[in-house]
């Protein structure tokens, strides 16, 4: 129970990823709330949540619109009293070769993968300010570190979330006074559901790029999650910290 009494903040909560997330931080003591568009998915991991007997309060919400952002953090910090962490986990990769891609292709891998980072972090913050105590976690990407090998043609996804690790270390220096750290996760390939469908030709050619062959699990993103929300974490901040198999070495 490292985060007995915490509140944290879950972007992307309805996903496989968040998912997880939110019912480790349950796991650990703290109480969640969910924000995502998939409301269906949202209660699914409410379900989760509460059956380790923790709170659970959500919001079916466009983390690209930065006043429906603003409105919908507002009412969980108003119930809650504040946030002590957050995990922006929200975010989606497009491919396409980059002279062939669109201008709204581009805008929106900006607005997914960095915009909301932004518009989640902007309405928590000033709550974690008052209370001089905070957590956020950003998950960015290895194809932030690599320029996005495991996955070509990924240019826009790689520079949005590249804004996600430089917006991380900008706010780390900025708020530290302030008992605030901010760090932010570089997953590798994950095995998650959608790598399912890849073919035995495509997961050899994807496990040869990592040194581990692994695919990161789920479950170890989610503790390391814990571990930089938890107390042992509280002289940590402005670290990228990759969980990719060694692949970025």
């Amino acid at each position: 129970m490292r985060l007995e009494g915490q509140r944290a903040v879950v972007t992307g909560a309805a996903g496989a990823l968040g998912r997880v997330i939110a019912e480790t931080l349950a796991a650990e003591g703290a109480d969640v709330a969910g924000l995502d568009l998939d409301a269906v998915g949202l209660d699914a991991t409410g379900e989760l949540v509460r059956a380790q007997g923790r709170g659970w309060t959500s919001a079916a919400v466009d983390l690209t619109d930065f006043d429906a952002v603003q409105e919908a953090v507002g009412k969980i910090v108003a119930e809650w009293g504040g946030v002590d962490v957050l995990l922006n986990g929200a975010g989606g990769g497009a491919v396409s070769p980059f002279h062939e891609m669109t201008y709204a292709t581009w805008t929106t891998q900006m607005d997914r993968n960095l915009n909301s980072v932004f518009n989640v972090t902007r309405a928590v913050l000033p709550s974690m300010l008052d209370q001089r105590h905070g957590r956020i976690i950003n998950i960015a990407s290895i194809a932030a570190v690599s320029g996005g090998r495991l996955v070509r043609n990924a240019t826009a996804y790689a520079t949005a979330k590249a804004g996600v690790i430089g917006l991380t270390k900008a706010l780390a220096i900025e708020v530290a006074a302030q008992g605030v750290t901010v760090n932010v996760l570089a997953p590798g390939a994950q095995a998650t559901p959608g790598r399912d469908r890849d073919t035995p030709e495509r997961r050899e050619a994807l496990l040869a790029q990592i040194p581990t062959r692994l695919l990161g699990e789920p479950a170890h993103l989610a503790e390391t999650v814990v571990f930089l929300a938890s107390p042992a974490a509280v002289n940590v901040t402005g670290v990228v910290l990759p969980l990719d198999g060694g692949h970025s070495i």
